[in-house]
């Protein structure tokens, strides 16, 4: 019987310990800040990078920016600090100080474009005695809440630092993840040559201690080499995401991320706004934004976005995984097919709008064609301008028109096209006004 107050003592320590541990941890999600990285210009993502920063490319209506700030705030944390250089005002103009996410948002202008340490060595300030940060790549999209599942992770272990790791969904330029069998990560290759030998890559998203910013001002601000350290110590843990995710660096990125998006719909949204005339065709699921009108004799396939104002004429087809942003107008018997149209662009009638990729206040004339396939099979090429041509190993994709682009009628526009912004194109006219006899 002498066993049993003392077995019962340790039992309530335990249950203190853990409520303690539960409520340190609490306190710590409240005053943790996350720092996203959100600077560069990024010229693989052109024509879209040219006219905004990378991270507020619409997906399925939501700003990329904008669905990790919520995922943020969802978690638990309260304040985020956002490092900004190219277009800086469209962030700063769209989120201000974050009251409409819930999240208190605050910014630090990196000077230049001097890499992932420098921008990282600027937040020092910020972090101030706090031992922990987060660090989040500002161009990385998850297909669920990821930031939970990390924190959740940080509060089980108490690692010195944790990094989120993903499967890789493509070939690209990632280094190789190694891990030991505790889930430590023993080793990183940065540059691996030749055939991948590591079924892991850094996913986006760091919990860092404060010492990060001692090591980068001795190390030229070297980033990796700063996780390099924390491996060779064994400070550096793993947080496996085995969710889809995907790290947007070309245009045709920007459709898979809108897809992967849509795969997390389970219910429709049809404000009461909307006006859908008689003999409308709608399957699956579907967003609509307010005061959407589709005109009679359409088909919806979903998934699929239409957002706010968007006018849909007769006879159209948009089919699954499109993505329609506000103010659009889609003229008569015009069929759209995943495809992303971020938004302010009207389509002439009897167009066909396929795996392409729409900047905002884009005029497509009537008889546009975009196609989307190599007759003979191929994957398509995919060339910017100044670049090497980009083979994008697919085997259907179409165009990617930069803002403000005008394009005239009776376009036919070839498979992995290139158009900057501002592009005008005048109607394709094949007989003169002058007077045929």
């Amino acid at each position: 019987m002498s066993g049993y107050p003392s077995h019962g003592t340790s039992a309530g320590r335990t249950k203190h310990q853990s409520t303690r541990r539960l409520t340190v941890f609490s306190i710590l999600k409240k005053t943790m800040k996350a720092i996203i990285l959100a600077a560069a210009k990024s010229k693989k993502l052109s024509p879209f990078s040219d006219t905004r920063p990378k991270s507020m490319i619409s997906i399925s209506g939501q700003y990329i920016l904008e669905t990790i700030l919520r995922h943020l705030q969802t978690a638990g944390i309260q304040e985020a600090w956002i490092v900004v250089n190219h277009q800086k005002e469209i962030i700063q103009d769209y989120f201000k100080y974050g009251k409409s996410i819930g999240l208190k948002i605050e910014y630090i202008e990196q000077p230049e474009e001097g890499g992932i340490g420098q921008a990282v060595s600027l937040c020092e300030g910020v972090v101030g005695t706090d031992p922990h940060f987060m660090l989040v790549y500002g161009d990385v999209l998850k297909a669920g809440n990821h930031f939970e599942h990390l924190l959740g992770r940080f509060e089980r272990m108490q690692p010195g630092a944790l990094a989120t790791i993903a499967h890789p969904l493509s070939d690209g330029d990632y280094g190789n993840v190694y891990l030991s069998h505790d889930m430590q990560i023993s080793k990183i290759l940065e540059k691996p040559e030749g055939t991948r030998m590591s079924n892991y890559i850094l996913g986006g998203s760091f919990i860092l201690g404060r010492d990060c910013f001692d090591f980068l001002s001795r190390n030229n601000l070297d980033m990796v080499a700063y996780y390099q350290h924390l491996i060779s110590e064994n400070k550096m843990s793993a947080s496996l995401w085995e969710d889809s995710w995907i790290d947007i660096s070309r245009p045709w990125h920007i459709l898979a991320a809108n897809q992967m998006a849509m795969k997390t719909w389970n219910t429709s949204v049809i404000p009461d706004t909307v006006s859908i005339d008689p003999n409308v065709n709608i399957k699956g699921i579907v967003h609509f934004g307010e005061n959407v009108h589709i005109c009679s004799g359409t088909t919806i396939v979903g998934p699929c976005y239409i957002g706010s104002n968007v006018f849909i004429g007769n006879n159209s087809l948009i089919r699954k995984n499109s993505s329609i942003g506000p103010n659009c107008k889609i003229g008569y018997g015009t069929e759209i097919k995943n495809a992303v149209l971020f938004g302010n662009s009207t389509v002439g009638r009897l167009s066909f709008i396929g795996d392409s990729v729409l900047g905002e206040n884009v005029q497509l004339g009537s008889g546009s064609m975009t196609v989307n396939h190599d007759s003979l099979g191929k994957a398509i090429i995919y060339q910017p301008p100044g670049e090497e041509s980009v083979n994008s190993n697919l085997p259907k994709l179409g165009a990617f028109i930069g803002d403000n682009s005008v394009i005239g009628t009776g376009h036919t526009i070839a498979p992995g096209a290139y158009i900057a912004p501002n592009t005008r194109i005048s109607d394709r006219i094949t007989i003169s006004n002058s007077t045929v006899s």
